[in-house]
């Protein structure tokens, strides 16, 4: 009896073991690589500033993807303050004050902008003169729907929870109810993995159970749109195609790592590799990571992989 016990438990103890292995954080090697093509990212990174502090992709307000870098640089613990063309040119949070009014004019871009300016040591409820919190809570005339669609209502709570504001209990409920039957959300332009993820991000910072109903749905819906190679199209089936790509893939990693999940886990590991080993493959060698091999502007994609190359996820405080 008493040997049967030991062996039992032994059995037990070895289940327990497999069960961790398979979830266990990458080792220090992989974290290595995945800084050491950070680092060399922000490098490339840096060259790309324009005169004015700010980065432009061409389409788009500027200020967008020059908050998309902010987060970047404030991934990596470093003071976007100090980014600047030449020593006498504005820097990027000089660019933001200059703009922001034209750029933040919804719950999207004025989320996204509050998101920015916490993770960048700045102060939102006074920048460029102005409070950016009373402009987005006024954008809730029920106190709770911010947007009537999911990036804006997304971006709202990510803003809140940045910022260290109450978050509206009904604000998450509103989120949750923009979910679609087949567990993910939609943007203006369609449902995409980049607006899952963003979604998932907002879920958390707003206290919803990475546990819950609504989130396993949604990770469902990821599981189903992952390729062979470990990395994520926008979505699929497309008309566009749905090879694997920077962007998409980043938001995935870092809604995985909002929500406690290993990228690098049995769960998330396809025939062909596991979402970060898919971004890494799409480093060039000067630094930057390309939305595809040869495809789309290197601009967009790179700072939108840097945070997910640093483990980190929305909403992001300074470190320092």
């Amino acid at each position: 009896m008493y040997r049967t016990r030991v062996l039992v438990a032994l059995l037990l103890a070895f289940v327990v073991m497999l069960a961790a292995c398979a979830t266990a954080a990458p080792t220090p090697a992989a974290y290595s690589q995945e800084k050491a093509a950070a680092s060399t990212a922000l490098g490339w990174l840096r060259a790309q500033l324009q005169d004015d502090g700010s980065f432009n992709v061409g389409f788009g307000h500027p200020a967008g993807v020059t908050c998309d870098a902010i987060l970047a640089i404030a991934a990596a613990d470093k003071d976007p303050a100090q980014w600047r063309a030449a020593s006498s040119s504005p820097s990027m949070t000089d660019y933001l004050a200059a703009t922001a009014s034209e750029y933040a004019v919804d719950a999207a871009t004025t989320g996204k902008l509050i998101t920015t300016l916490v993770a960048a040591g700045q102060k939102p409820r006074d920048f460029a003169g102005v409070d950016w919190i009373a402009r987005l809570n006024a954008l809730a005339a029920d106190g709770q729907t911010y947007d009537p669609g999911s990036v804006g209502q997304a971006w709202a709570i990510l803003a809140l929870k940045a910022a260290g504001e109450k978050i509206p209990s009904g604000a998450v409920s509103v989120l949750k109810g923009y979910q679609l039957e087949t567990g993910a959300w939609a943007s203006t332009f369609g449902v995409d993995n980049d607006t899952v993820s963003y979604v998932l991000q907002a879920l958390v910072a707003g206290g919803e159970p990475a546990n819950s109903q609504t989130v396993q749905k949604a990770l469902a819906f990821l599981e189903g749109q992952q390729n062979d190679d470990g990395g994520f199209p926008a979505i699929k089936p497309s008309e566009w195609g749905t090879d694997s790509n920077a962007n998409s893939t980043a938001a995935v990693i870092m809604a995985l790592n909002a929500l406690g999940q290993n990228p690098g886990s049995a769960r998330w590991t396809r025939a062909s590799g596991n979402p970060m080993q898919s971004l890494l493959a799409l480093r060039s060698a000067d630094g930057r990571i390309e939305f595809q091999p040869g495809v789309g502007d290197p601009l967009l994609s790179t700072v939108q992989a840097i945070p997910a190359l640093y483990g980190a996820s929305l909403p992001m405080l300074p470190k320092s």
